[in-house]
């Protein structure tokens, strides 16, 4: 009897087991464990199918995997079986992340859990120190020969922090050093300190002990960092290490050295194969050649002509030889003129974008209504676009308030742009869907894949050009065509405050021009923040965060009325006399209202360049308001 029931016992166990395991589905697969790049995709792949296809290649806000510390970021089902997950920005350096996956993975099947056998750890790269620079420099307070060592380091560090684990050794004998760097940065310049100077190379170690922490990070270094270079002589001109970079539009190639050059000879001594046309800049550690002309596609043969001279008295002693080579350009998407919004309703509405390395691009185009306008700069937008009826892709937080909508969605092929040199015309020629409500446009384009690919900005389709001049308690604003700049009247005009809050009405009159009356509150929130133009079928916007014109360079104090309540006029026969001529000028007076003040009695002063007098007499003016003057200027008269 015992052994029916313990047979009957295990046979039971083995169902539930079996049962539970039909139930479940498992993690097969990850890269979100150990080291990881900064900017990266993590892939979850699973044993079983997870989603239906109508769910696949969007991004989705669902929380499928929670991450500690929190990242920002989007999902996509690449397939039924694999989960994306791509950051939306750059993740904390040197942190170690933990992973968890949640049951909203399993919602749309009958499965129950999800196994795991290993944790999810992963870390973005420990802190290190990529390259280092060595260059003579002349120090201002002995006027002598310094070695300066620039450190590159993976990420920002504090100089402070840096300088308690930093040791130098010069010939093996530790050496005293200061940092010039100030502020936290990639790159900390050190200056050696009581070198002496000889015609020789010296030897040298760099050494930074463990404990190290860079800014942002949580896991300080585990080991000692140390590097050792040479110094090369001061009497001598080397190129240490040469760098290219290229953005898709233009590319700049850094050439360092042991000293700064002579810039008066540096283009001579340049030869680049191909030739291309390009700029120089001398820099303290060296040179940068800049030109558009680089195709990234291309290898160039860099020559140095021998005998390039340094400001130390260094020359390179022998030609030097080098290729430059760009490789693979890093995606991205950049729209060239950020600060640029408005666009002419009656022009070709072309916005220039630079893509890179990008075969497909998606365009979301949202309409920002004008109620909306000042909390989207304010805040931001972002928007909300709609995949089978449900809202899945949304960065807004605060129940179902929307700023804007989606009204067009687009997967591009980058090859159908048409191309302005190595840039990209993007026409904005959408169909508004929802044209009975006025207000202005936010343009995005992305990446499908990676989700922090992307740039987006704020545009105004529009031909109401804006100008507006904010006085105490009054406001003129000239409204003219942006096409034909021509005055345009009876558009009216609406000025918002920086709480929303309705300030003023008005129209154009014939010469374009609205002013605008409102009473100035103590709050500050009723200070003016943007103008709004309408017409029957046009709508514009003026921002006065982004668009207000400095003044502190233009004399915009207006006119300086006296107490006499006057006006002086002096005018000479012309402009520039010489020592020993006589000068003849006229002086006119009027009131404010351009009336003559009669004969009055006024005094007149003749003050030299150096701000002495040299002549003071008195005049009656004549029934004109007007006296005659005349002096004598001396043989040894100051110029100027």
């Amino acid at each position: 009897m015992r052994s029916h029931l313990h047979l009957l016992f295990i046979t039971a166990a083995m169902i539930l087991f079996v049962s539970c395991n039909r139930n479940a589905v498992s993690l097969s697969d990850t890269n979100a464990r150990g080291e990881i790049q900064q900017l990266q995709n993590l892939v979850f792949r699973f044993s079983k199918n997870l989603v239906p296809d109508s769910l696949l290649n969007r991004w989705d806000s669902v929380p499928y995997i929670e991450f500690e510390p929190k990242i920002s970021g989007r999902f996509r089902w690449e397939h039924g079986d694999e989960l994306i997950f791509s950051p939306s920005g750059p993740m904390a350096p040197a942190t170690t992340y933990k992973a968890t996956i949640n049951s909203d993975v399993l919602a749309f099947t009958e499965y129950s859990s999800v196994k795991v056998k290993e944790p999810l750890e992963f870390y973005t790269p420990h802190l290190k120190l990529e390259n280092s620079n060595i260059t003579w420099v002349l120090d201002d307070a002995s006027n002598k020969a310094i070695p300066q060592v620039d450190l590159y380091f993976n990420y920002t560090v504090t100089p402070a922090a840096l300088k308690e684990k930093l040791k130098v050794k010069l010939d093996d004998q530790e050496k005293d050093y200061s940092i010039q760097t100030i502020n936290n940065d990639r790159k900390v310049s050190i200056r050696l300190l009581n070198v002496k100077t000889e015609d020789r190379d010296y030897n040298s170690t760099v050494s930074l002990e463990k404990g190290l922490l860079p800014d942002g990070g949580k896991n300080s270094t585990t080991e000692t960092i140390e590097e050792k270079f040479t110094i090369p002589s001061p009497y001598t001109l080397t190129i240490t290490n040469v760098e290219s970079r290229h953005d898709g539009l233009s590319a700049t190639v850094k050439v360092f050295t042991s000293q700064q050059v002579v810039p008066e000879t540096l283009n001579q001594s340049i030869q680049l194969s191909p030739a291309v046309k390009y700029d120089v800049e001398v820099e303290e550690d060296g040179f940068l050649i800049s030109s558009e002309g680089f195709n990234a596609d291309k290898t160039y043969d860099l020559l140095l002509a021998k005998g390039l001279r340094g400001k130390l008295g260094g020359t390179l002693k022998e030609e030097y030889k080098g290729t430059v080579a760009f490789g693979e350009l890093e995606p991205d998407i950049v729209f060239n003129n950020k600060k640029a919004v408005y666009l002419s309703a009656q022009g070709n509405k072309n916005i220039e974008v630079r893509i890179t390395n990008i075969p497909k691009v998606k365009v979301i185009v949202s309409k920002i209504y004008e109620n909306n306008i000042l909390a989207a700069h304010k805040y931001g937008y972002y928007p909300k676009t709609k995949g089978n009826d449900d809202y899945y892709y949304y960065d807004e937080e605060g129940g179902d308030a929307t700023l804007g909508d989606v009204i067009y969605e687009q997967e591009i092929d980058t090859r159908s742009l048409p191309k302005l040199g190595n840039s990209r015309l993007f026409n904005f020629n959408i169909a508004d869907r929802v044209k009975d409500f006025n207000g202005i446009y936010h343009l995005q384009i992305q990446s499908p894949d990676d989700y922090w690919i992307k740039d987006n900005r704020f545009l105004s389709l529009s031909d109401i050009g804006l100008i507006a001049k904010e006085g105490k308690e009054t406001m003129l604003v000239f409204a003219n065509s942006i096409k034909t700049a021509a005055s345009l009247s009876g558009v009216n005009v609406t000025v918002y405050g920086a709480n929303n809050q309705l300030l003023g009405t008005g129209s154009t009159n014939a010469d374009g021009v609205a002013e605008i009356s409102y009473s100035r509150k103590e709050y500050s929130g009723f200070k003016p923040a943007m103008v709004i133009a309408k017409t029957a079928d046009d709508f514009n916007y003026l921002p006065f965060h982004n668009t207000r014109v400095n003044t502190s360079r233009f004399d915009v104090g207006g006119k300086a009325w006296n107490t006499t309540g006057m006006d002086a006029f002096i005018y000479a026969e012309r402009d520039i006399y010489r020592p020993g001529e006589k000068v003849n000028a006229n002086i006119v007076l009027r009131t404010s209202d351009w009336k003559t003040p009669g004969e009055l009695p006024v005094k007149l002063k003749f003050v030299m360049p150096n701000g002495k007098e040299l002549k003071s007499f008195r005049k009656m003016l004549n029934e004109q308001g007007s006296a005659e003057v005349s002096i004598d200027l001396p043989v040894a008269a100051i110029t100027g």
